[in-house]
């Protein structure tokens, strides 16, 4: 199982939730969100290492290494900054 880093709060297992947000959640970690949809861009993150495949598509357009945690999953061990 992927491994999700947050810089300065931890890390969760990822174990087949709909969502890299929703693993978060579910860890009780306290990640801004509003839409869960990729439409409004508050759950946006940086991603610092490992590799994620985007599982919906998405209204609100990221920059480089940023993602939103709502529309991906880890493939592999991950470590994200919140921006």
């Amino acid at each position: 199982m992927p491994k999700i880093t947050v810089v300065g709060q931890g890390e969760v297992e990822f174990d087949g939730q709909f969502s890299m947000l929703e693993a978060l959640d579910e860890a009780g970690f306290d990640m801004p969100y509003s839409c869960r949809g990729g439409n409004c861009g508050a759950c946006e993150v940086r991603l610092l290492s490992g590799n994620v495949e985007h599982i919906q598509d998405t209204a609100y357009e990221t920059r480089g290494k940023d993602i939103l945690t709502c529309s991906v999953i880890p493939l592999t061990d991950v470590e994200i900054e919140l921006i």
